[in-house]
């Protein structure tokens, strides 16, 4: 399959977050220096501007994917186009980094879920839906423990008592 399945570590450039919208036809810019630049000024800083940028192109990539689901597949085709997406995530095998990615993706649905029943015409089904959210996720963060691995007291002797300690991510069994 032609995906680069490597988790990524370092962010996209505005460059390529605007030519990945200019391949979908969502953007119509020039896609220069000088016009990501003043972008930049008007939203406060390149950070906003990145994050702005890329946070459409996953409003896009989002609404292709609603759109693919129309599409009458068998379980098990429909299975492995949920897990591409982990994949390409770099949350497939690690199921920590699943965990995490998961959560983050519950995450970014309570908070508009919470926003809506501002409108009394939204009714009381989309704040149940934000508890529901919130109810997974945060099972989800008890589960992650970060943990403080102190050295014993060998280690500390032999280094002349100048050990670090080490903090390892695991997931905590119940």
């Amino acid at each position: 399959m032609p995906f680069d399945t490597d988790a990524k570590q370092e962010p996209s450039s505005v460059t390529q977050l605007a030519a990945a919208m200019r391949a979908l036809g969502l953007y119509s810019g020039a896609n220069t220096p000088a016009e990501h630049a003043a972008e930049a000024r008007r939203l406060g800083g390149e950070d906003a501007y990145r994050v702005r940028l890329a946070n459409a192109l996953l409003g896009a990539a989002q609404t292709e994917a609603l759109l693919a689901d129309a599409v009458p597949l068998s379980p098990e085709a429909r299975t492995a186009a949920y897990e591409q997406q982990l994949s390409t995530a770099g949350a497939a095998d690690d199921p920590a980094k699943r965990i995490a990615f998961l959560r983050w993706q519950t995450l970014r649905v309570s908070g508009p879920l919470r926003e809506i029943p501002q409108n009394v015409a939204a009714g009381p089904i989309p704040l149940a839906a934000a508890h529901t959210a919130d109810g997974v996720q945060k099972p989800s963060a008890t589960r992650f423990a970060t943990r403080v691995q102190l050295p014993d007291r060998h280690q500390v002797a032999s280094s002349g008592g100048s050990v670090k300690r080490r903090t390892t991510m695991s997931i905590m069994k119940r």
